[in-house]
């Protein structure tokens, strides 16, 4: 299938790419450990194909779409159009990864810089351990997604508690896969471009369009960045600390949350007096969000959020990318800084040459780094802003102390400069997308300082706690080793967007906050899973009975080193139960919640209609759909669900307004009614009874008997409510 034809094309070209620009991945794991030893605990692929699927997925499909979006302007065949493109984007990438391999094979494989570094030990246990862990990763994304989001007997089956976020993406998918969006406007709110990260659901659009249906157009790529950003966020976890276990702890934290949600939950039924056993059933049969902050009940923080917001993956994945290429760079100022005079640290620090550019002999291959940490962030603003947002506040925290900082500065330029322009294209201004508004509190209701800490505990559990006293203990025990603190400041940068969400507005909506919130939360997870994964196994020695006393020294005799051993592991697994019980609890709501779907027909004849009878841009007047099986048509709406349209910076106050004059008749006015839908490209409505089950202002309603006597019906559904659609123009 076509489809899956251009999934392999993005992972091999990712795949090529990175090999280009970093020739050998041990010497990145190598810079970015405290010791060179992990390299031969983690293989290779753990980077190389998570990273190469997600920047394969973002630069071919970004490419895909800009190609498409030149060849409309000459082109009015939009399937021709996108025929073409495809054919053009095959071709091309064909080429390109055909020239990065040719360049990777010319190398010398035999260089001297990789010689005093260790070799992966690929035994049976290594390879079983992170497959499980890789198979374990897919099967839980995999039925995250497709639990609320599936065909079923011709049914598309979106669950209650993601099917509000997921219809606008379903339009947006529909819109490219069916119907032909370019011009890019918002499929909910017609004539006023696009102010939303949309290009993931274009990648998933075109999947649609190659072959796939849509559940899965959707749900592959969906799980794809899910499972990436896994691999990569324990991949980051094993290198700074050094165990295996960590791999496998770091996903954990973040499917089962740490809050004190539940034990909320659990105290107020028993003070019901509800026995235990009652109160247990009673968590675990709930389909109802439990919570005491604002917003708890939207399940803005459970596991809920990510098949809600299926591109949230994909900017942590790429965030967790960026982190791997350049903490080398802040572990080396470290080790400058240790290895300075004290006279000479300010300089060091401030105006050395390393301080600000690499040397030409660097054996990183600064240069390869630079050139696929620019095409990143390059591609990211319409991908996911708020994501590269949140990067850029962790980059600038790692850049105050890391050497070669021409790099986070060549990054931060291409990021803006790349946002501006896109944009322009899509938006007009950056105004009309992102305001930067010092606001305080986030969304709590209580802002002083008590009120503030009460909420994080509430709200984050043991993380933040956790994270902090690891870090902090990192830095006491670094400095009493005279030991780079790299892996301290990298907890300070992934608490960044954390501190920005709750000082600062980006959006019409300050709950959007949350998004940088859940990102530094993620990131943190990496911190609290080497914590655990250290108590597992301690960094602790065994006296050798053979040994000198001098070989001995800081070593324990069996008995205490077994006891040491045995408390440390029931202390993370004590940990581990509240980190993840409100998770637990979570994960049943999230089941329970969705056993009940809103059903799209997608075998309906009114889509079958639209797809064969209108033209892709053709504009529908319609009642404020949120879902509808009309979006499947993949056309656009003059005025759907309201708050989609506002959340994404839209002027929903306005079109409500003109919304009402239209569907009430305009006064009675015909003449005028036509004129304005011409201005508006506004060519069919759509009579449904859906009209009558929304409440209007006094004095507004749908004006049936108008619309009947003075358009021409050009259609008329009676298995389907009576659905008639009229030609307007």
């Amino acid at each position: 299938m076509l489809a899956i034809l251009y999934l392999m094309l993005c992972l091999v070209y990712g795949i090529s790419l990175i090999s280009l620009c970093i020739p050998d991945v041990r010497r990145l794991y190598a810079a970015c450990s405290p010791s060179k030893k992990t390299v031969s605990k983690i293989p290779a692929y753990i980077f190389v194909v998570p990273a190469g699927s997600v920047i394969g997925m973002i630069l071919v499909a970004t490419f895909n779409y800009y190609l498409t979006l030149i060849l409309s302007h000459g082109i009015h065949s939009g399937d021709f159009c996108k025929r073409l493109s495809v054919l053009i984007t095959f071709a091309v990438f064909v080429v390109l990864i055909a020239t990065n391999l040719t360049l990777c094979l010319r190398r010398d494989p035999s260089s001297k810089e990789n010689s005093s570094l260790p070799e992966y030990k690929n035994s049976v246990g290594n390879t079983l351990y992170y497959g499980i862990c890789t198979v374990v990763f897919t099967i839980a994304s995999a039925f995250l997604m497709f639990y609320t989001y599936r065909i079923s007997g011709g049914e598309l089956l979106a669950g209650f508690s993601t099917f509000s976020d997921l219809s606008p993406h379903t339009a947006m998918v529909s819109s490219f896969g069916v119907g032909y969006n370019f011009p890019t406007q918002y499929m909910h709110f017609s004539g006023d471009g696009i102010q939303y990260h949309f290009f993931f659901y274009y990648l998933c659009g075109m999947l649609q369009y190659l072959g796939l249906p849509i559940d899965w157009a959707i749900n592959i790529p969906s799980i794809v960045v899910m499972v990436s950003a896994f691999e990569l966020m324990g991949l980051i976890s094993v290198l700074l600390f050094r165990r295996r276990a960590s791999f496998a702890i770091a996903p954990v934290l973040v499917l089962f949350r740490s809050s004190l949600n539940v034990f909320q939950h659990i105290k107020e039924l028993h003070e019901l007096g509800i026995p235990a056993k009652a109160v247990a059933e009673s968590i675990l049969h709930s389909s109802v969000w439990y919570g005491n902050t604002p917003y708890d009940s939207w399940g803005i923080w459970a596991v809920n959020v990510y098949a809600n917001q299926r591109h949230l993956m994909l900017g942590v994945s790429l965030i967790l990318i960026l982190m791997l290429l350049t903490i080398p760079f802040l572990r080396r100022m470290d080790i400058r800084l240790l290895k300075a005079e004290r006279r000479a640290l300010v300089k060091t620090f401030l105006w050395s040459r390393e301080a600000w550019l690499w040397s030409k002999d660097d054996p990183m291959h600064p240069m390869g780094i630079l050139l696929l940490s620019c095409l990143i962030v390059s591609v990211m603003p319409f991908f996911h802003g708020s994501a590269l947002i949140a990067l850029l506040l962790v980059l600038l925290v790692m850049a105050i102390f890391s050497e070669s900082r021409i790099i986070y500065a060549s990054v931060a330029a291409c990021s803006v400069i790349s946002a501006f322009i896109q944009t322009k294209i899509f938006a007009g201004t950056a105004s009309n997308v992102v305001k930067f508004q010092p606001v305080s509190g986030f969304v709590m209701q209580d802002k002083t300082p008590k009120g503030t800490l009460t909420y994080l505990v509430t709200v984050t559990g043991l993380t933040l706690i956790i994270a902090i006293v690891f870090a902090i203990a990192l830095l006491v025990r670094d400095l009493i080793k005279n030991k780079p603190i790299y892996r301290t400041l990298l907890a300070l940068a992934f608490g960044a967007p954390f501190v920005f969400a709750f000082n600062y507005q980006v959006s019409l909506e300050m709950l959007a906050n949350h998004k940088f919130i859940q990102i530094s939360l993620i990131l943190l997870d990496i911190f609290v899973a080497g914590a655990l994964s250290v108590l597992l196994a301690p960094p602790v020695k065994q006296k050798d009975n053979s040994a000198s006393e001098e070989e001995n020294k800081g070593k324990f005799n069996k008995p205490v080193y077994i006891l040491i051993r045995v408390a440390t592991a029931i202390a993370a697994v004590i940990l581990l139960v509240p980190l993840t019980a409100t998770g637990v609890s979570e994960w049943a709501t999230y089941i329970n919640l969705n056993k009940n779907y809103l059903i799209v027909d997608t075998k309906s004849e009114v889509v079958r209609w639209i797809e064969n009878n209108t033209e892709p841009g053709d504009v529908f007047l319609t009642p404020q759909w949120a879902m509808d099986r009309f979006y499947l048509a993949g056309r656009p709406a003059y005025y759907g669900h309201a708050y989609y349209a506002w959340s994404a910076g839209h002027d929903t106050r306005t079109r409500e307004q003109i919304y009402y004059w239209l569907i009430s008749g305009c006064g009675g006015d015909i003449d005028e009614f036509r004129r304005y839908c011409q201005e508006r490209e506004i060519r069919y409505l759509i009579y449904d009874p859906d009209y009558y089950t929304y409440q209007y202002p006094e004095g507004v309603d749908y004006n049936a008997e108008f619309f009947s006597q003075n358009l021409q019906q050009v259609a008329y559904f009676s298995g389907e409510d009576g659905t008639i659609i009229y030609k307007i123009y």
